[in-house]
């Protein structure tokens, strides 16, 4: 017999856990190209609104995105700076709340420089605005950089190829779970997974499924016992026939079962002949004369259950005719004054 082979995994994890390595080797490469866009777009030195050096009121100009902040490095003199709204060439109002906005985003550098965020805005309207900046210290030489981190948003969304690779990127990190899971979800399992049920209702494994294996072949000996089942239904039980010849001569012989050939002879009112034709074999033996005998009972009594009626039996003798009656001698008298009296008498 030969063996079978041995599960295997599915080979879809492997290939799914190679597609993720090489999207993320595409993707990271993709961003390392696009390196000096990242960062000339998130450093504030490189991408801002405006810069402004020392203290003083600076004229920021218009200002119609929503979400502003204004960094400084982190080694310099620290600043206080105040946003205010413009109307001609003066200031309106109060100095406008400082409120934080857009946290995901925050600024990058290639060569690692401290940026101290100091003042965060968030604007509802847009139009002319002033930063009025101030020092603790001597701040002359210090500058600062108002950002618009709309604008920052927007300029890396824009890039073609850096949306690229972080898409590709993204592909292969979420391609790494699903080939574990395909490959956990594809072991192969110990249990066959063939199962056959045997003839006293209990399951059969099959490791080896060819048609030499004797469960497919070897059938149960047939079991006689009929189901009980309790009344008023014990009747409906479907008997099985017996395979054994019931023969009968016992009952016969004691009497308690008439035979054919009994029940013939009582039909022709032959008790006689019905008792002395209990036989002790199975099929009665006669000479030929016996059974001419009892072939013409049987005829003669079809043709009664039929109203047919049969010729008489050769065997039986015809009967002598029955004498005819003779007639009574009537004696005639003349007719005299008696006669009506004996008439009547008569």
């Amino acid at each position: 017999m030969q063996a079978s082979e041995p599960a295997k995994r599915s080979p879809w994890a492997l290939r799914l856990a190679i597609a993720g390595g090489v999207m993320l080797l595409l993707g990271v490469g993709i961003l390392s190209s696009q390196s000096g866009t990242i960062a000339t777009t998130m450093d504030p030195r490189e991408f801002h609104h405006g810069a402004y050096t020392g203290e003083g009121t600076f004229v920021t100009g218009s200002l119609d995105d929503t979400c502003y902040r204004f960094y400084q490095t982190g080694d310099a003199s620290a600043m206080n700076v105040q946003l205010y709204r413009v109307e001609g060439s003066s200031l309106v109002g109060e100095a406008l709340e400082e409120q934080s906005c857009l946290l995901d985003f925050q600024p990058m550098t290639a060569d690692n420089t401290d940026l101290v965020e100091v003042a965060s805005w968030t604007l509802n309207a847009s139009g002319e605005h002033a930063l009025v900046v101030t020092c603790e210290g001597d701040c002359t030489e210090t500058t600062g950089w108002l950002m618009s981190i709309n604008a920052m948003q927007n300029e890396l969304f824009g890039s073609t190829w850096l949306m690229l690779g972080i898409s590709i990127c993204c592909l292969g990190i979420m391609t790494t779970p699903v080939a574990l899971i395909v490959y956990f979800a594809s072991k192969p399992s110990k249990a066959p997974k063939v199962m056959m049920v045997g003839g006293d209702g209990q399951l059969i494994p099959l490791t080896d499924l060819n048609p030499d294996h004797p469960t497919f072949f070897t059938l149960p000996p047939p079991v006689n016992e009929q189901p009980h089942v309790a009344p008023p239904f014990a009747d409906t039980v479907e008997k099985q026939p017996s395979d054994q010849y019931v023969d009968g001569l016992p009952e016969v012989a004691a009497g308690t079962m008439l035979t054919t050939e009994q029940v013939y002879a009582l039909m022709r009112g032959d008790v006689e002949g019905a008792q002395d034709r209990a036989k002790t074999q199975r099929t009665p033996t006669g000479s030929a004369e016996e059974a001419v005998k009892e072939a013409a009972s049987a005829a003669m009594i079809a043709s009664w259950d039929e109203g047919v009626p049969l010729a008489d039996s050769p065997s039986t003798a015809p009967s002598p005719p029955s004498a005819a009656r003779t007639p009574r001698p009537v004696q005639t008298t003349e007719p005299d004054g008696k006669a009506w009296k004996d008439w009547d008498e008569q």
